[in-house]
């Protein structure tokens, strides 16, 4: 019954950012990976290297989603990290992004895509950027948390507006949209950092 909740959340989740997300596209009947590269005036191989949850791009289907670059380059950033949903497994210390890694090196795959460069571990990731409290928060921003009594960083993820932020979270649950005022989120926040994107 947990397990059904927790996917029911997930879906609901899932669907409430979809209908917000200016940088997706659903398929239409008779679309292509190609003829929606072209729409958006994008190169394909950069329509498809943003899709890895396509698994086959030569077969996709009416109303699969699309991750498409629009001009709102940072919803285009967090609209391809949750896409990485069901793609990315947590590997501490993995260096196979987008397929195995660990949290510093999920929001490192994923800014690389937009073209900023980030350290490898959070803890290095947390000295780059402009600093911002929790309240100053907004689209793309890092967070940055620590578990630890000297406030070491130990975990980093992506804010996505509107109170959700996602992570490649452990090895139990992967890639995982989490709420800001949830319990653990609140506990261990420290600070976040933007970068022009």
């Amino acid at each position: 019954m947990r397990k059904i909740t927790a996917s029911l959340l997930a879906l609901v989740l899932a669907m409430g950012f979809a209908s917000i997300a200016s940088a997706e596209h659903y398929v239409q009947p008779g679309e292509t990976m190609n003829k929606i590269a072209k729409k958006y005036d994008m190169q394909l191989r950069d329509l498809i290297s943003l899709n890895p949850h396509i698994k086959n791009p030569s077969l996709i289907h009416v109303g699969d989603y699309i991750v498409i670059r629009s001009a709102d380059k940072k919803r285009d950033l967090v609209d391809y990290a949750r896409s990485l949903q069901d793609v990315t497994a947590y590997v501490y210390g993995g260096n196979n992004f987008p397929y195995e890694v660990d949290c510093s090196g999920f929001v490192q795959g994923v800014y690389k895509k937009f073209g900023v460069t980030l350290p490898r571990v959070s803890r290095d990731q947390a000295k780059t950027g402009e600093p911002v409290t929790f309240k100053e928060l907004e689209l793309g921003d890092l967070m940055f948390f620590s578990t630890r009594a000297d406030k070491v960083i130990t975990h980093v993820g992506i804010y996505m507006d509107n109170g959700y932020w996602i992570s490649n979270l452990n090895a139990k649950k992967d890639v995982e949209i989490l709420s800001t005022w949830g319990q653990w989120t609140q506990d261990y926040f420290l600070w976040g950092t933007r970068y022009k994107i």
